[in-house]
Parts: structure tokens; sequence; C-alpha cells
């Protein structure tokens, strides 16, 4: 593991570590290497279930893609279980990478900044989501195959089973993941309200706060985009589309949401400095007439308010929001790859001759 992933595992947890985390802190390989032993695992047992039972996998003759739709959506669910996971365990990583950074604008020091970087999960009611994920998981899964079976796609029951379990698999970590955001969310609220320390001359160490944001919106863009890869092989459904823009929608709410709130504490401090700083020169405006030196003092005194007046109120920079604008364009790639491939495909006769 790299330094930043050692730290985060020696920091000390505030509550139990999910086992999206435990997956990785566990894992003797880095979280990259531990994503693809995952993805193999799950797409792999589907390959083996599918030879065993004669299911088709690799047809490129008949399909553009080299593989069939069956094979494809078992790729995709795969690599969206995948997804799910590694980004999460990116996030914390990226997280305590900060920690330097939160442990400037808060209160405890490090110490409150190890509680906010924690792989550890307060307040997140894991177990009553993981129930809500594996209910909606066989609903799901018994819906889509009611409606499939009434299409006439007749599919082996080994195949069957393992699109179950993979969709009530990717079910529990969706709603463990809308949980812990929540928790997250309220966690990292109550701990900016009570130790957030704003000095409105140096802005801009709040940045550690959108970056935080941003990383958290990204999990749920990149899954989004991930889930978008259904379009490729036209095995779109509700279901799809439902996950996409829940997901979406999720990582735009997430990153509004903390970004609100840290405005609205910011606003409230230079008000409050403003403020002060006026009745300040209210007083050396009065004595003027009286005190040559007053003029002076006056002058510094509206040059600070000018610079306070100026402050920005907001807890990112343009790195940040460039990098949350490229996350959330991830969503359209899917669509401009569909969009070239066929424009390839249906054009290579004129472009090769």
């Amino acid at each position: 593991m790299s330094q930043t992933a050692n730290a985060l595992a020696n920091a000390p947890a505030n509550g139990p570590i999910p086992f999206e985390q435990q997956l990785f802190l566990r894992s003797r390989f880095g979280t990259l290497p531990t994503s693809a032993i995952v993805f193999v695992l799950l797409f792999g047992s589907f390959v083996i279930v599918a030879l065993l039972q004669q299911v088709s996998v690799f047809d490129p003759v008949h399909f553009e893609l080299g593989i069939t739709p069956v094979a494809w959506s078992a790729l995709a669910l795969s690599l969206l279980c995948t997804t799910a996971l590694a980004m999460q365990r990116l996030s914390r990583v990226w997280e305590a990478a900060d920690q330097a950074g939160y442990a400037r604008i808060l209160k405890g020091g490090m110490t409150s900044a190890l509680k906010v970087t924690s792989a550890s999960a307060p307040g997140a009611r894991l177990g009553r989501a993981t129930i809500i994920g594996i209910f909606a998981g066989i609903i799901i899964s018994a819906t889509i195959r009611y409606a499939e079976l009434r299409e006439g796609h007749v599919l082996h029951w080994g195949a069957m089973l393992w699109f179950a379990l993979a969709s009530t698999f990717l079910s529990i970590l969706f709603s463990r993941g809308v949980e812990q955001s929540r928790a997250g969310n309220v966690a990292h609220a109550e701990i900016m309200r009570t130790e957030l320390q704003i000095d409105l001359l140096r802005i801009d160490t709040l940045a550690v706060l959108g970056r935080s944001a941003a990383r958290v919106a990204l999990i749920w863009f990149v899954v989004s985009a991930v889930a978008c890869l259904f379009f490729v092989s036209r095995d779109l459904n509700w279901l799809t589309i439902a996950l996409i823009v829940m997901c979406a929608a999720m990582g735009v709410g997430v990153f509004a949401t903390m970004m609100l709130r840290i405005h609205h504490q910011i606003v409230t401090a230079k008000n409050a400095e403003l403020e002060r700083i006026r009745s300040h020169i209210d007083a050396q405006r009065a004595a003027v007439p009286d005190d040559y030196q007053a003029a002076t003092r006056l002058q510094g005194l509206l040059a600070y308010e000018k610079r306070i007046a100026d402050a920005h109120e907001w807890p990112f920079d343009q790195t940040t929001l460039v990098r949350l604008a490229a996350s959330s364009f991830i969503l359209v790639v899917p669509w401009l790859g569909r969009a070239g491939a066929g424009y390839l495909v249906d054009h290579f006769g004129r472009i090769a001759g």
C-alpha cells in the first residue's frame, strides 16, 4: 500500500468499518489490483457458469461487440459492482491525503482531521441498509426475470441465478452507499458546525472541503457512467435508467448540500466580521475632527473592510470546479463512444475505400 493508504489503515476508527473498506484494508495488494481481482472473480464466475451450461459468451460473427448481449450485461454488471467498491475506497484514500488540510481548519487539529478522514462510518445504519438492499434486489431480479420470460428470453437457471445474485449485490452496495452518504453528511455537518475555523483572509484553506464534496460526487458520477455501458449493447431498461438518474442526482445533491452548508457558515462569519469592522469605522470617522491620527486608522480599516468584503464565499477553488465538471462529463462518454463506433461501422467500407 501507499503511504497515504497506510495512514488510513492505521488511523483510529470512530465506529464500525464497512466491509467495502475492510475488503481493501485486509487485502495484501493495492486498491487497483484488488479491484481487478474482484472484477475477475465476478465476471469470471459468470463465464464459468455460462460455459458449464453452454450459454454463448463470445460471438464475434453475429455481434459487433464480439460478445453476446447476455455476456455484455454480465460484464457491465460486474464492472458496476467493482466500480462502486473501488471508488469508495479511493475516496477515503484521497481524504486521508488531505488530513493536514483538515487539521488547519478544525479546532481539534489533527485529532479532528483523523475523525473526518477515518474509514469508519459513524452513525450509519448499515445493517438496515443491507436488509433493504437484499429485499430490493430480490424484487428487482424477479421483476426483470418475469419481463424477460414474457418477451421469450429463455436463460439457463445457472446464469439466471448469477444475474439474481449480482443484481442483489449491486442493490446492497447502492443501499449501503446511500446510507453512508447520509450518515457521512450528518457527521460532516456536525463537526463543521462545531469545529470549523473560518479565516476570511485565508479562505483558500477551505478548499479541502470542496475537494471532499467533489470526491463524494465523483463516486456517484462514475457509477452512473458505468451504468451507461448498457447503452452500448442496447440492453437498456427502466432499471438501468433509474440507476443512472439516481446516481447522478446523488452526486449533484451531495456536492450542493455540503457546499451550501459551508457557504452559509462563511457568509455568516463574513457578515459578523464586516459588522465589527464597520463599528470601528464609525468610531474612527466620528473622531477624525478631533484626532489627526484617526484618518490614518480609518484608511487602514477601510482597506481591511474591502479585503473582507471581497473574500470568496464558496469553499472550493477553480481546480475543484473544473474537476467536478470533468467528472460529470464522463456521463456522456458512453453516448459519444456508441455514436462514434456506430458511425465507423456504418461507414467503414467508404472510409477504407
